[in-house]
């Protein structure tokens, strides 16, 4: 017989059986489709060498006025500015605080006990001592100046501390020092409160202990936006910050802006008019019970201290309807796109006396998360429960052959962890999530939108920025159990570190390597009438380094069992391939396993001949 073009369409598609999936690809990872053809994602190195503590929540970059590149990543601990190599830690203080016998030691031991009233510290914040009065139990006082993560908390007027320094006797409370309070850390995931108030009323017998929950605790989680070179940066549900580029990265921490709301969901910059805008923030500014999830603030226009609104300026608010939170928003050309919990709605700049128009574009739609959203070239995309959207003048679906696999495997407690990010130079939208077993993100589904194709793997990001000012995007991976020093000395410093690696770089996993494979379904050989015998098989390859391996297997039936026929390693000079593979159907299986190794799949042609009918 003469040689058979195998063809598939591009494309994942989980959606039919695996039978029914034939001449389509049905699994995969690590893999992208451009062109209309498969091939290995890119791979990674580390951008900045050094390791920061937390996990990555918000990640933005941008040039100076003096065309310096600078990165700013929130965490669920910190919040940190890099520059030419250098990072900073520029976490806001909450508290600064001259402490009067502040010391107690206890011999052979390095932890110390810190005596300070009303602190307000929780287990895991950050506190930095300085100005120690003399040495405590053997401990010198340049010793004890140091940062430290806050151990436990004894009572609201006292906290454990851990020194790099063996106390050589028990010594205190004595010696004193200033202790400057880091704000408060938040949680790394969502989580469900527990204990009074947090289910529901005479549902089973007092004293008995919960195993669900109807409240749920928010993790933490910034927005981070430009002020010309400045930076605007909201704690979630918290008071919003600016960090002044001109003042250089050593010791300039971010600053709250003053007048500005202290409890709001997100903030963003209204790029048109220059507002400063918060969204679920306080009716009452200052009054933090006021926070309404619904309501929406702005500054006076290119003066983001002034928010009273009064004739001489632009300051507002506005209450929207529709949805119970407001969950994310984006600007587009001419408008502000805002997702709640049900809905669509924009916000955009009308003048005086209204100064914003708000319109519902959409129900039904909601975002799932902060940064589940995003906009390209006017068109958004946006992750739903269980729905993938776009806007383009209109609501639509996103038609998806991968839903199924996505949604029966996320967990949908870790939506607000949901990341949606822009690869431009392969016309993609990346959503990373959770998958059902995991409280990080470790996967991610991948809609190419020019070519309208879908794909899916594992891969563990936690946020992403596209090219623009670095030359290659940016992405941040967290371990959880990483002990790794970060780039300045913290006494007691707990596990989980975040790294940022430049993506699309290479063809490797910062030196290891990186594994891809796609998978087919089956498809029948000669229509399936009868067994089939493939002798020969011819490759087709571009962009190939290394070796990469195919793996043809058949069955004789759709619920049959399935026969791995051969696994033939092919390199950039293979001409064909000599193979003994027998049954009705047949998939194939396109991998690479190590270092270096780079593909593209073009097409595969077998040699078929009948081999009987049963």
């Amino acid at each position: 017989m003469p040689l058979t073009k195998l063809n598939f369409q591009p494309g994942l598609d989980t959606e039919n059986t695996e039978t029914g999936a034939e001449g389509r690809w049905i699994d995969g990872d690590k893999i992208r489709f451009r062109k209309g053809l498969p091939q290995k994602l890119g791979g990674w190195n580390k951008f900045s060498l050094d390791y920061y503590v937390g996990v990555g929540r918000a990640l933005e970059q941008w040039f100076s006025l003096t065309g310096a590149r600078y990165e700013a990543l929130g965490t669920d601990r910190k919040v940190y500015v890099y520059a030419s190599g250098d990072s900073q830690d520029i976490t806001p203080i909450r508290l600064t605080a001259n402490v009067v016998n502040a010391f107690t030691t206890t011999n052979t031991s390095a932890n110390i006990t810190i005596s300070h009233s009303s602190h307000g510290a929780g287990v895991g914040d950050f506190v930095t001592l300085s100005s120690s009065s003399s040495s405590v139990g053997g401990i010198p006082a340049a010793t004890l100046d140091a940062e430290y993560e806050i151990l436990s908390i004894t009572n609201a007027d006292a906290y454990i501390i851990s020194s790099n320094a063996t106390a050589t006797s028990t010594a205190g409370p004595t010696g004193n020092c200033t202790a400057i309070y880091q704000l408060n850390i938040g949680p790394d995931e969502q989580t469900f409160g527990y204990g009074w108030g947090a289910g529901t009323w005479s549902t089973s017998t007092w004293g008995t202990p919960r195993s669900t929950s109807n409240v749920t605790l928010d993790m933490r989680m910034w927005s981070i936006n430009n002020w010309g070179e400045d930076l605007i940066i909201t704690q979630k549900d918290g008071a919003t910050y600016e960090w002044d580029t001109s003042g250089g990265m050593s010791g300039n921490r971010a600053t709250p802006i003053a007048n500005a709301p202290t409890n709001s969901t997100l903030s963003l910059v209204s790029t048109e008019t220059r507002h400063v805008i918060c969204m679920g923030t306080e009716t009452s500014i200052g009054n933090t019970s006021t926070q309404d999830k619904m309501f929406i603030r702005w500054s006076d226009q290119e003066e983001y201290n002034q928010w009273t609104p009064n004739v001489t300026n632009s300051a507002g608010s506005q209450r929207i309807a529709g949805g119970s939170e407001i969950r994310c928003a984006r600007p587009a050309k001419g408008t502000i796109l805002v997702w709640t919990d049900t809905t669509m709605q924009s916000m955009s700049f009308i003048g005086p006396p209204f100064i914003f128009g708000f319109r519902q574009l959409g129900n039904d739609c909601g975002a799932v998360g902060l940064n589940s959203a995003i906009v390209i070239d006017d068109i958004a995309y946006w992750m739903s429960d269980g729905q993938f959207f776009r806007y383009a003048g209109a609501v639509q679906e996103i038609p998806c052959p991968v839903l199924n696999h996505v949604f029966d495997d996320i967990n949908k407690v870790q939506y607000p962890q949901v990341y949606a990010a822009q690869n431009s130079n392969f016309s993609e939208v990346i959503w990373y999530y959770c998958s059902s077993s995991s409280s990080q993100c470790d996967k991610y589904v991948i809609y190419n939108y020019l070519e309208n194709s879908w794909s899916f793997g594992t891969m563990n990001r936690s946020t992403y920025q596209d090219n623009g000012v670095e030359l290659n995007p940016l992405a941040t991976e967290y371990t959880a159990n990483s002990t790794a020093n970060t780039y300045i000395q913290i006494n007691g410093l707990t596990q989980g570190r975040s790294l940022i690696y430049r993506m699309e770089d290479g063809v490797d996993a910062d030196g290891s390597a990186l594994s891809a494979y796609i998978q087919s379904g089956d498809g029948d050989l000669a229509d399936g009438e009868e067994f089939m015998f493939i002798n020969k098989i011819i490759p087709d390859f571009q962009n190939q380094t290394g070796n990469t391996l195919i793996t043809l297997t058949t069955r004789d039936y759709p619920y049959g069992n399935t026969t791995v026929g051969e696994t033939v390693a092919v390199s950039n000079t293979t001409g064909f391939i000599n193979t003994r593979i027998r049954g009705r159907q047949s998939n194939i299986k396109i991998e690479n396993t190590a270092i270096g190794d780079n593909w593209r799949f073009g097409t595969l042609r077998v040699n078929l001949r009948a081999d009987g009918k049963r």
